[in-house]
């Protein structure tokens, strides 16, 4: 009799277990990576609005407001202010790159304080709504509408924060889409 060297069951069983160990971590760090990778690209985009606004005041003496008066724009901020809804483009003069890439779906939000010179600008980082609860990204002259002190400029908010959470959610909103931009 003839003997052949082969592998046993449990040294395939062993080799494919460590090989679904492996695959299974790369798919955990690939969706990592992904999830930060649109978390950057969104924060990046909440920035460039952030510096759009800061020109726009400069040259104008306040940013732009939102409400019921003859030069407010009433709801979906930037949808309206960068021209992809309605006639009245207030921003697309002063943004650096046109058309604006918001990224992946997501909400970007917008408050001014009366006299236009505070603002704040925010972003859902889990989606439309923050649908996936990954917390918001916001930015801008002053968390709030009057600061108090030292204007916080930059905030990661967590899932966990419900009073803020809150806050943005009441903010004037602009759903962004990947393929179709503010106008959807």
């Amino acid at each position: 009799m003839k003997k052949f060297k082969a592998f046993t069951l449990i040294e395939l069983l062993i080799v494919m277990g460590i090989l679904i160990i492996l695959i299974g971590l790369s798919i955990i760090v690939a969706r990592f990576a992904i999830r930060r990778s649109n978390e950057v690209h969104h924060m990046s985009a909440v920035e460039e609005l952030e510096r759009t606004l800061l020109k726009f005041r400069n040259e104008n003496g306040h940013v732009p407001e939102i409400g019921g008066c003859s030069t407010c724009i009433e709801e979906e901020f930037f949808a309206y202010s960068l021209g992809y809804k309605g006639d009245n483009p207030v921003l697309k003069e002063f943004i650096e790159e046109f058309p604006f890439d918001g990224g992946t779906d997501a909400t970007y939000y917008y408050a001014t304080d009366e006299l236009g010179q505070f603002f704040v600008v925010c972003v859902s980082l889990g989606g439309v709504d923050d649908s996936n609860h990954f917390g918001y990204y916001c930015t801008g002259t002053g968390i709030g509408f009057v600061p108090e002190g030292d204007p916080i400029t930059k905030q990661h908010i967590e899932e966990d924060d419900i009073a803020q959470r809150t806050v943005i959610n009441g903010m004037d909103d602009s759903d962004w889409d990947l393929n179709n931009g503010f106008g959807h």
